[in-house]
């Protein structure tokens, strides 16, 4: 028998070996197996309420509505949760009434995932203080939001192995359902999400920066509070306003350089941030003003004329802007004990802004 025979004929008798172990389950082994397997299955089920029959739905979301459309929601987001679950119990053992399976199982990397949606969270509720109506996020739009990822991103999965205990009641064999179990079955999901520290300092300002350069300028215009600032009810304080924001959201950027964890609550994190030069537009501004008042043109043109002439040369010098300034600043951020907080001060407004709130008091802006 040359090599490759003996190879071949050891892995058939370790294959019938196995197959001869499995066929050796006593009949109450069996049984337990099967009411274990008929438990598992229901993960697979699409209908909420199967689900339900073995895990409850606040393990994995809170749940507290009862409307047919958050009911459709949770479904949903079972069975996409559920969609690459899968598992195999590798031993089972039976003492009397009481038995215990030694399971593998495979499920949806739910640390990724609730990064995922944290970091999606974060940035529906940034994008609020950028919409002109305040609208409360609610536990309906978390659910959205949460099914979304599921739908649209590939999560791998990750192995747990765990024993399962049943006991058997009136010839009927039943999981022993603990805490523990459903914590393991939905991969510890709302103990990641109750994490304060699921996302690192880095990660909650480079979630925030992000938020902010996918703005749009009349997003950037109520982030800022222009309105505010400007009378942007008139229509030449408006194009101020608007090619302001133009400015930050076209020059905006940021690197993240280092992250310093002071202790458990609170943290630094150095970053260098790249703005519009807000001082450099005045500068700008202010020397082709200064030619122009030189001019033949500006004594012909009176007082009306003149005004008139600042504002659109201001607004031109803002438009055609590329000057930028760079800062690096140290970002301190404080957890609460939810997550890590920026605090937010005058050195970060300015170095992401271009100081731009002290630049416009120096701007010609109409005032009716």
């Amino acid at each position: 028998m040359n090599k490759n025979s003996k190879k071949f004929f050891l892995t058939l008798s370790l294959c019938l070996f196995s197959i001869l172990l499995s066929g050796c389950l006593s009949k109450e082994e069996k049984a337990a197996q099967h009411a274990l397997e008929e438990e598992l299955n229901q993960l697979k089920s699409t209908d909420i309420q199967t689900i339900q029959n073995f895990i409850t739905t606040k393990e994995l979301l809170p749940y507290d509505a009862d409307t047919k459309e958050l009911k459709e929601d949770i479904a949903s987001i079972f069975t996409l949760f559920y969609k690459d679950f899968h598992y195999k119990i590798e031993k089972i053992s039976v003492e009397k009434n009481k038995a215990s399976a030694n399971v593998n199982f495979s499920i949806i990397d739910t640390k990724k995932l609730a990064k995922d949606f944290s970091k999606a969270s974060l940035t529906k509720h940034i994008e609020q203080d950028a919409t002109p109506v305040a609208v409360e996020f609610s536990i309906h739009d978390s659910y959205l939001l949460l099914e979304k990822l599921l739908k649209e991103n590939t999560y791998k999965t990750i192995d747990i192995s765990t024993e399962i205990s049943l006991t058997k009641e009136k010839d009927q064999w039943n999981v022993i359902q603990t805490s523990d179990l459903h914590k393991l079955l939905t991969g510890n999901f709302l103990s990641y999400m109750t994490d304060c520290n699921l996302l690192s300092p880095r990660e909650i300002v480079k979630t925030h920066f992000n938020s902010i350069k996918e703005f749009d300028a009349e997003q950037m215009k109520i982030y800022l509070s222009l309105d505010s600032l400007l009378n942007t009810e008139n229509e030449y304080n408006n194009s101020v306003a608007h090619a302001i924001a133009e400015q930050i959201n076209t020059y905006f950027d940021f690197k993240i350089l280092e992250e310093i964890k002071e202790d458990k609550t609170s943290a630094v994190v150095k970053a260098s941030i790249v703005s519009t030069d807000f001082y450099g537009i005045m500068e700008t501004y202010k020397e082709e003003l200064s030619k122009w008042l030189k001019t033949s043109e500006s004594l012909s043109a009176g007082s009306e004329g003149r005004r008139k002439k600042e504002q659109e040369m201001l607004l031109f010098c803002i438009e055609e802007n590329q000057k930028t300034v760079s800062h690096d600043i140290d970002i301190h951020l404080i957890n609460d004990g939810i997550n890590w907080k920026i605090q937010m001060n005058e050195e970060l407004t300015q170095a992401i802004f271009g100081d731009v709130k002290e630049a416009v008091t120096g701007f010609p802006v109409s005032a009716s």
